[in-house]
């Protein structure tokens, strides 16, 4: 029989020094004989507890304490303290609970990656083989429809490149292959420049584009190429969710030794059950518009790595039908 228990142990004891208790009080025949011998049933019981104690106990509970602090990422472990076991062993518990959570929603993540990943790249391929099997099919001959189907298998192939090119930012951005520069750089100036680019897209839609500055100091500290794909895929969404008519501001603000850069735009809005998934890969707030504007639904996903690569964050506020404003800091150059 083993030796395992509460109940086992507390029998085994109580054995043991009832056994020995017998046999010290059989040959004392006398008082000074009594004495020594309580002194010695006194120490044969210390060594007796310490024993069972260090034996089914300590010992069985460091061992414990190894695995927990092996986990931990050490194995140096001095003494063991039983007072402290329970509240370590269930921060310990509590710390692998949450690892298994967060192992879940990963996996959760990357199932929901790759189908949308699939379904973003199944409509351009299927519209492909539809033009070009129409083409075969005698099509290629047909004047009216030949050149159309060719410019719309194109636009397809275009809309495959640039969810290809969006993954490869993505993934270097997360794998760090795509080290960050940090240097001083007038953001005024940037600023202009993406107005100016988007000034053609912006007119199609009768959007102004506007630069408020603020903040006493043009020049910040940062990658200028990354925060320019930041304004860039900002900038950008606000014209294809804005209104015709509306208006984009990019605005600068100070905050001490930092700046506060500000994307507003008086758009569609953005739901409250929207904003807390807008920086997933792939996901859309109107899943019909950004089709037929041809979005990827990457923008905003790398716009949050780019300026977490900054130890940055960007944030968000919108009303549906009112507008949006997404925001982020960045350090002003001394």
């Amino acid at each position: 029989m083993k030796i395992n228990t509460p109940i086992r142990i507390a029998i085994f004891l109580s054995c043991i020094i009832f056994a020995l208790a017998v046999v010290i009080f059989y040959f004392a025949e006398d008082s000074l004989n009594i004495f020594y011998s309580l002194i010695v049933f006194f120490v044969f019981v210390i060594v007796l507890i310490y024993y069972v104690v260090k034996q089914f106990f300590h010992e069985r509970i460091k061992v414990i304490y190894k695995s927990i602090y092996k986990f931990k990422g050490t194995s140096n472990i001095k003494d063991l303290d039983i007072d402290n076991a329970e509240r370590e062993a269930e921060e310990w518990a509590n710390e692998k609970e949450e690892e298994l959570n967060a192992y879940k929603r990963h996996e959760n993540y990357r199932r929901e990656f790759i189908g949308n990943v699939s379904h973003e790249l199944k409509t351009p391929i299927f519209n492909i083989q539809g033009y070009i099997q129409t083409l075969l099919d005698g099509g290629l001959n047909d004047e009216t429809i030949n050149m159309k189907y060719l410019q719309r298998t194109n636009k397809s192939v275009d809309r495959m490149i640039n969810i290809v090119e969006d993954l490869e930012v993505i993934s270097r951005l997360e794998t760090e292959d795509s080290q960050l520069e940090f240097q001083p750089f007038n953001i005024v100036k940037l600023s202009n420049e993406v107005i100016e680019a988007f000034e053609m897209k912006a007119g199609l839609m009768n959007i102004s584009l506007e630069l408020i500055n603020e903040s006493h100091a043009e020049y910040v500290i940062g990658d200028r190429d990354k925060i320019q794909q930041v304004f860039m895929n900002l900038i950008s969404n606000s014209i294809k969710y804005g209104k015709k008519g509306g208006i984009t501001q990019i605005k600068f603000y100070d905050m001490n030794n930092n700046m506060l850069i500000e994307v507003a735009d008086d758009g569609i809005g953005i739901a409250e059950d929207s904003l807390n998934r807008l920086f997933e890969r792939f996901y859309r707030v109107d899943k019909n518009r950004s089709r037929e504007i041809g979005g990827t639904g990457l923008g905003l996903a790398i716009v949050k790595h780019i300026l977490e690569g900054h130890n940055q964050q960007i944030n968000v506020r919108s009303t549906f039908g009112v507008g949006s404003t997404f925001s982020f800091i960045l350090e002003k150059s001394k």
